[in-house]
């Protein structure tokens, strides 16, 4: 069975995107799914990478092709009123949701409240609402995310996506090898996991 590892933030709209995608791609290929929480804001320092909307054409465009990839996908897509926003919080609370075999449930609802309901995820109050959406504790869920092992779990999977060449999100790695980058490789992604 081919693996396919996606590391991805909740603050790239594209991996909003590509998550919406990786059902039908583990489905089609009956691969085994790995979902890598990581901060992206580290991975771009660790890389000298910089968000598309620095640049103003880039931008421009960017928001855009998103419209265009919600259409193809037949998903709603929303930019949240602060954008970038930070998401350190949130993805702690991906590695908790993990360790309660939730990754997946606490992944779709915050990708879904970020980017079509507009909930601030940098919030405690909108952190909670995901995470009992997601059949977790809220309380113990926001205890948890500040707990050190798990900043240290997320800053090691930011620090293995670096040293494996990742420089963005979404990153898609097929069987520990071949990476992929963005959404717009996943036709490549599922090539690659048929063999």
């Amino acid at each position: 069975m081919a693996k396919l590892e996606f590391f991805y933030d909740f603050v790239s709209p594209f991996t909003y995107l590509a998550n919406a995608q990786i059902p039908g791609i583990v489905t089609r290929s009956g691969c085994q799914l790995v979902a890598r929480p990581f901060f992206l804001g580290g991975v771009m320092k660790a890389t000298g990478n910089a968000p598309p909307a620095n640049v103003p054409a880039k931008g421009a465009y960017m928001f855009g092709d998103l419209g265009r990839w919600a259409r193809r996908y037949g998903v709603t897509i929303q930019m949240p009123s602060v954008f970038p926003f930070n998401s350190l919080k949130a993805m702690r609370g991906a590695v908790v949701a993990g360790r309660e075999d939730r990754e997946r449930v606490f992944r779709n609802a915050c990708f879904h409240a970020i980017w079509a309901d507009g909930i601030d995820v940098s919030s405690s109050d909108g952190l909670g609402l995901i995470a009992e959406r997601a059949g977790l504790d809220p309380a113990a869920f926001l205890a948890a995310i500040e707990r050190q092992d798990v900043k240290d779990e997320l800053t090691a999977n930011t620090n293995e996506a670096v040293e494996r060449g990742a420089f963005g999100a979404p990153t898609f790695f097929v069987d520990d090898s071949e990476m992929f980058w963005g959404n717009d490789r996943l036709d490549f992604v599922e090539e690659a996991l048929r063999g």
